[in-house]
């Protein structure tokens, strides 16, 4: 469904938008209402009915009474103020879900006023995602999704502050900053028109970061979550819903891409509404197809004197091997071996795993194998991930399948996609010659 509904606002875009261009109109301010117009009519199709969800422009503010600067699109609930003789309204920063950014044009210029701009809502959030707000009470303040997305990242589960302390600075951070993109607006910079090659967008979001060097407010979360350039698109890997490994310390968080951008805008929109409300597995259709990101920006936390800072290094890749990269790839389970199957079958229905525990370490040292290799392998399925002396499940629902080939396969299962790929799996098999059997 995501995938279809993406389509269909790109052809409403890719017809509305040359109407725009085409306006004799010169009034600058005007031009920007035109587009930021069409903006909140795309969005406004891409809600879900029945949630109470509202797109308008105005300000967010916090409980102490601080605004943001005036926001071109916000995705909002609940309540707000409308600003008495305007079309503009004033809404809490908990209420918003999220804030679009919109240009004509995104280049240079523009990416660097869009960035900044949109800081003025980070500044304004600190009281709520710090717990200075004494006011709020909203259970979006859950921690669950970002300790899952830390335990996928890392293998490692974190409960409470003292398995928090416990972790190397360089994970300690990159938790707190999930914990941050848990609960802040989406912040998303859209523009209509852009860069001609995706390599000219992303050396100018690296130019911008070498020439604000050491300055304050480009850590992680400083960052929109999704920045939009005409048919390219920079995303941010938080987890909601794009994922990366930490790599020897260091988090990937920022890639690149082709892709339908209306799709990705979809999908950071859509996870979030997923984890307030559950819309259901219909909205996410198919599922079956995989954004193949290309990695631009990575950062690894420091500390100095006691305080944390961010190394940034950058993915430089030239144009001829953009080109050669795959957009999008076939989403596949993992495939486990029959020890980590019947594991991972202990674990959905209830059962421990430990290390040390007497009974599994016998029974896999009868088959030659090691439980640091079983181990291993299960936590590279990012289905299950360590406490103390135990593995746990960190899915919201674990699939696990046999095939007729007789390969033992597990996924997350929430949506029903592995339910989905099996069926196919199996259709794929069943069309095969009677003389090529099922190896």
């Amino acid at each position: 469904m995501i995938r279809t509904i993406a389509d269909l606002l790109s052809v409403i875009l890719r017809e509305e938008l040359p109407k725009l261009d085409k306006s004799p109109i010169k009034h600058a301010p005007t031009i920007g209402e035109m587009y930021e117009g069409l903006s909140s009519e795309i969005l406004n199709r891409a809600l879900p009915d029945g949630l109470g969800l509202r797109v308008v422009s105005g300000f967010a503010c916090n409980s102490q009474g601080c605004l943001s600067g005036e926001l071109d699109c916000m995705v909002v609930r609940g309540d707000g103020e409308k600003v008495p003789y305007t079309d503009l309204h004033v809404w809490h920063v908990k209420d918003v879900i999220a804030v679009i950014e919109v240009k004509k044009n995104l280049y240079s210029a523009e990416l660097r006023d869009a960035f900044d701009h949109l800081k003025t809502v980070s500044a304004i959030e600190r009281p709520y995602y710090r717990g200075e707000d004494a006011e709020l009470d909203d259970p979006d303040r859950s921690a669950a999704p970002a300790v899952r997305t830390f335990a996928e990242m890392t293998g490692r589960i974190v409960r409470d502050a003292e398995e928090l302390a416990a972790l190397p600075h360089e994970e300690e951070a990159v938790f707190r900053a999930l914990l941050l993109e848990q609960v802040s607006a989406i912040r998303v910079i859209l523009g209509m028109h852009g860069f001609k090659s995706e390599r000219a967008f992303r050396s100018s979001i690296v130019d911008h970061l070498k020439q604000n060097d050491g300055n304050n407010g480009f850590n992680p979360t400083d960052f929109p979550q999704l920045i939009i350039s005409g048919g390219y698109a920079l995303a941010k890997t938080n987890g909601r819903p794009f994922m990366a490994p930490l790599v020897d310390g260091w988090w990937p968080f920022y890639f690149s891409t082709p892709e339908n951008p209306l799709r990705l805008l979809l999908e950071f929109i859509w996870t979030r509404l997923d984890e307030a409300y559950g819309l259901g597995r219909e909205f996410w259709g198919e599922d079956l197809e995989r954004e193949v990101g290309r990695t631009l920006l990575s950062f690894r936390a420091t500390r100095n004197d006691g305080k944390i800072g961010w190394l940034a290094r950058t993915h430089e890749v030239d144009n001829e091997a953009l080109n050669k990269l795959p957009v999008t790839g076939q989403w596949s389970p993992a495939f486990v071996e029959e020890e980590e199957f019947v594991l991972l079958v202990k674990l959905r229905q209830g059962g421990e795993v430990r290390f040390d525990d007497p009974e599994i370490i016998s029974w896999l040292e009868s088959k030659g194998i090691e439980f640091d290799d079983v181990r291993n392998r299960l936590l590279r399925t990012r289905l299950v991930a360590s406490s103390g002396q135990s593995l746990e499940l960190i899915t919201k629902e674990c699939g696990l399948g046999i095939l007729p080939t007789g390969e033992y396969v597990a996924a997350e299962n929430s949506s029903g996609r592995l339910d989905r790929w099996i069926s196919r799996r199996i259709e794929a098999l069943s069309k095969r010659a009677p003389d090529e059997g099922l190896a």
